[in-house]
């Protein structure tokens, strides 16, 4: 049966990509093919198939029941001839010219060189058993002087002419690399053995999945100020380095990964044991928002546009279909391809957290914002019609709402202090007992009404030996099991808002205890 499947005469079938659907990491192409089958089996070659192939996901279907696929596999296809661009000809023969300039002047400075070590061997006028009279030796060290600077003259000249012929070759070397890799890429065949019950002419669908290319989401959010709804334009940043330019093909992005780890989660015995706890402990801010931090940066700003998509919601992942044909060549270059523009529901608060940071940043509060179908990703910032930075977003959280930091407000002070009188240390007995205060100072400079967050903290005891007591809270929302404090603050123009604070620390006279200011 072996030898009899290997004597089929192979027929090669011209195919094209029809479609293609990006993950996040790799893609599925669908190649279309339809030829006419003979009686009986035979071997049919689909040629020009990217070798990043993945082999195990090749898929192929008929479009009729007469015909029986035997076997399909991939094959490198070594003999597949490079293509005679007329461009990369071009360059070719521009380069030769360039590299015969340059022989030719390398010639001419070894000649100049050698006459240079002849001047420079017969330099000594007083060796050997000539003599030569005062007028001779001066006649002869002009005729030296001459000749030596007219040798390196011309040396400076070859060295002006060979400079920009260097650079053009280089630049044509570089031009002559890209068109190779982009024309004179290996490629493989799918082989499929058939057994046709007539002959007829029949259509395929082969499918596979192909390394190199990816997708990651950029997202631009655009405010025109806090009395409008943020706008966020949805795109895909798609790359693509299979080796075959994709031509005016369907389109699918999708939110899938089929190269990740789809084992699911063993969980082990946790055994436990006992140990001397390290009673350092550093204690970060607490917040329980979902936040995401700018920074300035250049950044030119997108002028492409949305196209016209369809959104399907699978079992496991999102698919977005762009109903307009699309072609990415080849390059892993960037393209960006618009995929949903949506109005979010925006409410604005400024937020500070003085203890970190004396800043006052104005966020965008974003409600229901789980319907939009969101990949964590890039965020250009754009803020009354100015570009303030970059952020991340991250939607695999379970906050209501998602918050969106858009930027720094100069306009809104605050300055928080120690309280000196509410600072004081005794002893109680055996233990120490300390008294802590702040003052928080909030400042709006602005001509109109803001509503601020203002967010601190106090110690959280995980020792019995340390106490610790909340004194006056300030009006806060005190979060006990974290420490958090938070003030939801509407100061008016030009007003002024202070807030104290104050807590106590009791502890063993005879330890230290740190974390506690």
């Amino acid at each position: 049966m072996l030898a009899s499947i290997s004597a089929l005469a192979q027929t090669e079938v011209a195919s094209k990509i029809e479609a293609v659907k990006i993950f996040t990491n790799n893609a599925q192409v669908t190649r279309d093919a339809s030829f006419i089958t003979t009686l009986g089996k035979q071997e049919v070659v689909l040629t020009g198939i990217s070798t990043t192939i993945n082999p195990s996901s090749l898929q192929v279907l008929f479009d009729n029941t007469n015909t029986l696929l035997l076997s399909a596999k991939y094959e490198n296809n070594y003999l597949n001839s490079k293509i005679n661009n007329p461009e990369i000809e071009g360059l070719k023969t521009e380069l030769e010219t360039i590299n015969d300039d340059l022989e030719w002047l390398s010639h001419q400075r070894t000649s100049l060189q050698g006459m240079l070590q002849i001047l420079e061997k017969n330099q000594d006028l007083g060796s050997g058993t000539s003599s030569f009279t005062p007028q001779q030796v001066l006649e002869l060290s002009n005729v030296y002087r001459t000749k030596f600077l007219q040798i390196k003259e011309e040396m400076r000249a070859l060295d002006k002419k060979e400079k920009p012929l260097r650079e053009k070759a280089s630049k044509l070397k570089g031009q002559l690399a890209e068109l190779n890799a982009k024309f004179n890429v290996p490629s493989g065949n799918i082989v499929l053995q058939i057994e046709s019950k007539k002959a007829e002419r029949i259509n395929l669908d082969c499918k596979y999945i192909v390394n190199n290319v990816g997708w990651s989401p950029i997202y631009d959010l655009r405010s025109g100020g806090i009395i409008e709804n943020v706008n966020l334009t949805y795109k895909a940043s798609i790359y693509q380095n299979t080796g075959l330019d994709w031509d005016n093909v369907d389109l699918t992005i999708s939110t899938g990964n089929p190269s990740q780890n789809n084992n699911r989660p063993i969980l082990s015995p946790l055994y436990a044991s006992i140990y001397e706890q390290q009673m350092r402990r550093e204690y970060d801010a607490v917040m329980e928002e979902v936040e995401v931090s700018s920074m300035n940066m250049a950044y030119k700003q997108s002028a492409d546009g949305v196209n016209p998509t369809s959104v399907s919601e699978n079992q496991l992942t999102i698919d977005f279909k762009i109903l307009t044909k699309q072609s990415i060549a080849s390059d892993g270059k960037e393209n960006l391809v618009g995929l949903q523009t949506f109005e979010l529901d925006t409410e604005y608060v400024y937020h500070t957290v003085p203890k970190l940071d004396r800043s006052a940043y104005l966020l965008a509060k974003i409600t229901d914002w789980s319907q939009y179908n969101l990949v964590a990703g890039k965020a250009n910032i754009f803020f009354e019609g100015a570009f303030v930075g970059t952020s991340n977003i991250n939607p695999k959280v379970t906050a209501k709402e998602l918050l969106i930091s858009m930027g720094v407000d100069n306009s809104i002070v605050v300055e928080r202090t120690p309280i000196k009188e509410y600072t004081s240390s005794k002893f109680i007995g055996s233990n120490k007992k300390e008294t802590i205060g702040y003052e928080i100072t909030v400042k709006n400079k602005k001509a109109t009404p803001i509503k601020i967050e203002i967010l601190d903290q106090i110690p959280v005891s995980q020792n019995k030996k340390i106490e610790v007591e909340i004194e006056d809270n300030g009006g806060a929302v005190y979060t006990e099991d974290i420490g958090k404090l938070l003030w939801t603050i509407n100061l008016q123009a030009r007003e002024t808002v202070v807030k104290k604070f104050m807590y106590s620390v009791k502890y063993p006279k005879d330890s230290g205890v740190i974390g506690v200011k």
